[in-house]
């Protein structure tokens, strides 16, 4: 069982992840609407999945199965009040906002429970997502087992503690802003070097996928690993690279936890 409809406040990125996610997999509910006041983004969202009503008004999500919260954090304050005369018994709240803990979105919902709370990967866009998910108290059996049909063609929708949801956000979530700028040079550089474009795409997804699975299925520990390739150009500067890693991500973690 999915939803038959499904709303949206915020129709920015991960709006778009999701529902392409879906489409990919004909697994888009059969109403969706999405509540956007920028000009701009909401266009882009009607371009893209014109199956989708797309209005300024949180008021029209009125009726929707499932309402997903994919804004910015500083919207919140303004937005859950409205959510309230809107919630309807058979209503759940999906958040996909950093700093709302499950304990601060009942309370600003006026104590309903019937809340989760997702951390959504870019790569659902393409149905490779790790969404971790945490689940309020008013959650059914039967209410977990719909969102996890609906979620399961993005990916993995693990079920996690909700104090974690800020340390996935930092890790995973916002894992490939670390590196897919890297990856996209080593694809320029492939080209540069005399491969076609589409050689140099082919070279790097497959030498990326091909790296994960020996994380996961060597048995290998990180240095032996790392020994599978002799020559190690970075070696001089891994700790240099490592620091920037470890600040950086700490400043990402720091702000999401604040």
């Amino acid at each position: 069982m999915t939803y038959k409809n499904a709303g949206f406040i915020g129709g920015g990125r991960i709006a778009r992840i999701l529902l392409n996610g879906w489409k990919r997999k004909s697994a888009l509910p059969a109403e969706i609407k999405v509540v956007e006041i920028n000009t701009e983004v909401a266009e882009r969202l009607k371009q893209q999945f014109p199956e989708a009503s797309v209005s300024t008004t949180v008021e029209d999500l009125k009726g929707s199965e499932i309402i997903f919260l994919a804004v910015h954090p500083p919207a919140m304050p303004d937005i859950l009040p409205k959510l309230k005369g809107l919630i309807a018994e058979n209503t759940v709240i999906c958040s996909f906002v950093p700093k709302f803990s499950l304990s601060k979105l009942m309370e600003g919902l006026g104590g309903q429970s019937r809340i989760i709370r997702m951390n959504p990967l870019a790569t659902s866009y393409v149905n490779a997502g790790y969404n971790p998910a945490s689940f309020g108290p008013g959650i059914s059996p039967e209410d977990k087992s719909k969102f996890l049909n609906q979620m399961a063609v993005l990916g993995q929708t693990p079920e996690v503690k909700d104090e974690l949801i800020e340390v996935y956000a930092s890790v995973s979530a916002m894992g490939p802003s670390y590196l897919w700028f890297l990856f996209y040079e080593m694809v320029n550089l492939g080209e540069s070097f005399g491969l076609r474009h589409e050689q140099a795409v082919e070279a790097v997804s497959s030498m990326l996928i091909g790296a994960a699975r020996v994380m996961v299925e060597s048995g290998l520990s990180p240095d032996e690993v790392m020994d599978l390739i002799p020559a190690q150009p970075l070696a001089e500067e891994e700790e240099k690279i490592k620091e920037i890693f470890r600040q950086k991500i700490l400043g990402v973690y720091n702000k999401l936890t604040s």
